[in-house]
């Protein structure tokens, strides 16, 4: 990676590894597993209250909410505690003294490129390689079957690959954000970018536009919801804020971002918004060591030097 740490490690609750994480990446944010914690809620709490009331569905819609400050997950919290008596409930106040490490409205601005869980991932890689793998393989066996799996992803990715810079997928409204979209990112991201500016367009409206110096400040509604969101506009730079965060934490524009930029009749989306692990020519462009260096050149010297150590 160039020496450089990753932004965020999301781990279970070991303490072992939190002590590892603090000592070897200095900063590296670390974070629990919301998965692995939520699974332990109803053995905490008892089986009575999980599966006889409408705890779990109360306590899930403020943990897993994605648009709420801190202040209001807290207000949140504590009516669902004290609405089923849980006020004492050790393990649970231990969660919520803990609360910054796995709720995400404390770090709603954290990248996560749409990760929230850790199981997602690791589950869907565990399923693909059982495909190939069992566990009666010689080790001869284990590693061919692995280079198949190998080369099954590889073939796989080349293709969405292909496809990316080959066909354009197809737009659903005539505006050029949309056509620009199509053009930058590959087909997974356009369709999810495709979906906010529907909703943006077509759901969403100003309630309030004011100019406070040279930034436009836009407060939308999103159809019949009653949580409003402000956009921050640059006009000279187009530098577009929303409190909603969707972008820093996923990297895709938001609707109501999309929104503004419609509503200023901008046909691209500015490059600041563009990331380019999304776009079609991602893994085409140079990657660089941090002195400087390519970094395939610097495989390549590496393999050289082995070459003659083998000789």
């Amino acid at each position: 990676m160039g020496n450089n740490e990753p932004v965020c490690l999301i781990t279970d609750q070991d303490p072992a590894m939190k002590v590892v994480v603090r000592n070897v990446f200095q900063t590296t944010e670390h974070r629990f597993c919301m998965w692995h914690i939520m699974k332990k809620v109803p053995e905490k709490v008892g089986r009575a209250i999980a599966q006889d009331t409408d705890f779990l569905k109360k306590l899930c819609s403020c943990v897993w909410h994605l648009e709420i400050e801190p202040a209001e997950f807290e207000e949140k919290w504590n009516k669902v505690i004290s609405e089923f008596h849980l006020n004492d409930h050790e393990w649970l106040a231990y969660m919520y003294n803990i609360r910054d490490m796995w709720i995400p409205a404390y770090f709603r601005d954290l990248f996560l490129g749409g990760i929230m869980r850790t199981t997602s991932r690791s589950e869907s890689e565990n399923n693909f390689f059982t495909m190939f793998t069992n566990p009666h393989l010689t080790l001869i066996e284990f590693y061919m079957r692995f280079e198949c799996a190998l080369d099954a992803q590889r073939h796989t990715q080349n293709k969405m690959d292909n496809d990316s810079k080959n066909k354009r997928p197809e737009c659903k409204t005539p505006i050029p954000l949309e056509k620009d979209a199509s053009e930058l990112f590959t087909t997974t991201i356009f369709y999810e970018f495709q979906y906010e500016l529907e909703i943006g367009c077509f759901n969403c409206g100003v309630e309030e536009m004011k100019k406070d110096n040279e930034l436009y400040i836009f407060n939308l509604r999103e159809g019949t919801r009653r949580r409003t969101f402000d956009v921050v506009f640059d006009p000279t730079t187009f530098d577009t804020k929303c409190v909603c965060k969707k972008f820093e934490r996923d990297g895709v524009p938001c609707r109501h971002m999309i929104w503004v930029w419609k509503a200023r009749m901008l046909e691209k989306i500015p490059k600041a918004y563009v990331l380019n692990r999304w776009c079609t020519m991602a893994y085409k462009k140079p990657i660089f060591y941090l002195e400087g260096n390519v970094l395939e050149e610097c495989i390549n010297a590496v393999d050289k030097k082995m070459l003659l150590n083998d000789l």
